[in-house]
């Protein structure tokens, strides 16, 4: 557009002559350069009265059309006029203009601006005010290399709009200040802008990307050639805020880097070199790619060359967002992490990972690890060195494990673990047997691991996990865990001895074990448990003889029970006392038949029975009851054998779960059930 400006005022210029008393005009019907083009261009130079000396003439211009395809840009009708004056050689016009956007609907005001131009010894000088915004073009160099040095300031960025959004659809808002000094040199030469912009910021329409209060100022470098074309920006990036999804940023007030150089390549596609972010002492970013938008996928490949966080900072001005989404927003770290990757057109192919003094806790979650320390390296093929992750002392789900030194090595896209290792737990030892990560697998396992369970204590074990007090020691194996798709599954059961009988769970699967609202589903069968073990632990009154049955179908939510299908027998017979006698009456919303008197039953504190039963459904937030035997409305639920016999039976098919959980809580506490 410059040169068709020098064009112009030249030919401006030669139309004049101080002396015309009648007043002289030149047409150009089209002038084109570098893809601009002008239509229509009318000059017309008017005498002025002598009074109004020192003004010798009255230049006016009309342009019919002005079309810069690459910059977006199509206008039409743009005049301006002023008074022409010759001074020592040289020419000068001040005044008034305005310019129509051909987009613009009928109706719509003209953009107007106050003007001023020079021509002095052949360099022209233009400038254009429209408040708040100055810009200033001027020429300069020889006849034979020109160059022109253009100076923008405080222009708002929302008169951008229109162009903006036709770049980026989504936009619905941009603000801030631009300010700009830029270079442009003669066809083939390095182009060079100086830049800031001043308390920017943007929405997007869906509400997923925006920012606010930003400051950019910065270095751009342009290089055309025939060969394509290279773009390199050296600045910095401050205060504000940024939002992208669910990642937000809350930027540094100063001193934050930002480097790159961008350029097309030859695949119809840009590589991005030497990007660089820099926010010192908090994170650190040093990475290049190669993207083809018309290929699939587009990302060809991606090398991080570095990236350093260093906590709990990285992770207050940068990570808050992406950790609250993914559930882990009480999260606290410190310490140091520093990785890197490479990514090509298959995925994932190699990736390091070094922790040093690393310290996080989610006490919500129970979960957390204290002076994490050492380095892992993976690789899609072949062999990579080995590494080593020690740690001080770690919790998982409230568990306390205690300090342990493990070795990996990665073998044709697995990380394995190069031999098991035990951790203290709770008087008793967790031993992973094997344990193998496979990051780029697209699908299924992704995590394989087995592990055994060695004299735990249930006394503890209960404390920590907030349940009634167990006695006993924990022991089994779990041959087999698999990870995928953020599912972890247990192949096989796991058998464990409690109660002085045995209890299988097969089934196990837990949904978004790190995540929100985790999910939890087995199936379990009990067999031989001591009764007066169980009772005596949950407190519900004394109950002998042997109890069987199953939990089937179990599914927990968020660690809250929303369905299973339990069904508990004591089919041998023993005794039950009279507190537990209530427990179970209250559980079916019975009573005791056979016509035993209220007064009679306080003489006896037991009571033999034949057969105890109890099953309950849970669907939908209520339990649908059963017992041994049913004749409709009416399920036995104890058996009663000898003298004085009781018979319990149950009355309710269908109780809320919640008041279950109740009743349950009352008996235990030693008062006595409300049943309705």
């Amino acid at each position: 557009m410059l040169p068709i400006i020098r064009v112009a005022a030249l030919a401006a210029i030669a139309a004049c002559s101080p002396a015309a008393a009648t007043g002289i005009g030149a047409s150009i019907a089209k002038l084109q350069a570098e893809g601009i083009v002008v239509q229509g261009i009318q000059i017309n130079v008017s005498p002025v009265l002598p009074e109004a000396a020192p003004a010798a003439a009255q230049f006016d211009l009309s342009v019919a059309n002005l079309d810069w395809p690459q910059a977006g840009l199509a206008l039409q009708q743009l005049r301006a006029r002023c008074p022409l004056r010759a001074e020592q050689g040289s020419w000068h016009c001040s005044g008034q203009a305005e310019v129509r956007n051909s987009a613009d609907a009928a109706g719509v005001a003209p953009l107007q601006a106050a003007f001023s131009a020079s021509l002095e010894q052949g360099q022209l000088q233009l400038e254009l005010n429209r408040a708040p915004a100055r810009l200033s073009l001027r020429q300069g160099g020889s006849a034979d290399e020109t160059h022109w040095q253009i100076q923008l300031r405080h222009l708002p960025l929302n008169w951008l709009d229109r162009w903006l959004r036709d770049a980026w659809p989504a936009l619905s808002k941009i603000d801030g200040q631009l300010a700009a000094d830029a270079r442009w040199p003669a066809a083939g030469q390095r182009q060079q802008i100086d830049y800031s912009v001043r308390d920017g910021g943007f929405d997007t329409a869906d509400g997923l990307h925006a920012a606010a209060h930003v400051s950019l100022a910065g270095k751009l470098g342009l290089q055309t050639s025939s060969g394509g074309w290279a773009l390199s920006h050296q600045g910095q990036i401050s205060g504000g805020e940024v939002l992208s999804g669910a990642f937000h940023a809350k930027l540094a007030e100063q001193g934050t880097r930002l480097d790159f150089q961008l350029a097309a390549d030859a695949s119809d596609g840009y590589r991005l070199n030497g990007l660089t972010f820099d926010d010192p002492g908090v994170l650190r970013l040093k990475a290049s790619a190669r993207v083809a938008p018309a290929q699939a996928p587009a990302l060809r490949e991606l090398v991080v060359d570095t990236l350093e966080l260093s906590l709990p900072a990285a992770q207050q001005r940068y990570l808050a967002g992406l950790l609250g989404a993914a559930g882990w927003q009480g999260l606290d770290s410190s310490g140091r992490l520093v990785a890197s990757a490479r990514l090509d057109e298959q995925g994932i192919a190699t990736a390091a990972l070094q922790l040093d003094a690393l310290d996080m806790a989610d006490s919500s979650r129970g979960i957390g690890v204290k002076n994490l320390a050492g380095a892992l390296h993976w690789q899609r093929e072949g062999e990579a060195a080995a590494g080593s992750l020690a740690w001080q002392s770690a919790s998982l789900y409230s568990l306390p494990l205690g300090p342990s030194q493990t070795r990996w090595q990665s073998r044709d896209g697995a990380l394995s673990l190069l031999a098991p290792v035990k951790v203290s737990v709770l008087g008793g030892a967790l031993e992973l047997l094997s344990m193998a990560v496979h990051p780029a697998a697209a699908s299924g396992e992704r995590v394989q691991a087995s592990l055994a369970v060695h004299d735990v204590e249930l006394a503890a074990l209960s404390q920590a996990l907030g349940w009634p007090r167990f006695g006993g020691k924990l022991g089994g194996a779990v041959p087999q865990l698999r990870y995928a798709d953020e599912k972890l599954e247990m192949a096989g059961g796991l058998m464990l001895n409690v109660f002085d009988g045995t209890l299988n769970v097969t089934g196990l699967a837990l949904e978004r074990p790190f995540g929100v609202l985790p999910s939890l589903s087995a199936d379990i069968a009990f067999s031989n448990l001591d009764l007066s073990l169980v009772t005596g632990t949950f407190d519900i009154g004394d109950i002998s003889g042997r109890l069987s049955g199953h939990v089937r179908e179990l599914r927990l939510l968020d660690w809250q029970p929303v369905a299973f299908d339990a069904q508990l027998e004591a089919l041998a017979g023993g005794r039950i006392s009279q507190r537990a006698v209530t427990t179970i009456s209250s559980v079916g919303g019975g009573g005791i038949a056979a016509g035993l008197q209220a007064r009679v039953l306080g003489l006896f504190d037991t009571f033999g029975y034949a057969r105890l039963g109890i099953g309950c459904r849970l669907r939908n937030a209520v339990c649908k009851m059963r017992g041994l035997d049913a004749d409709g409305a009416h399920y036995t639920l104890v058996e009663g054998r000898g003298l004085p016999r009781i018979q319990i039976v149950g009355h309710q098919g269908d109780v809320d779960w919640s008041v279950l959980v109740d009743r349950l809580k009352a008996a235990a506490s030693g008062t006595k059930p409300v049943i309705n």
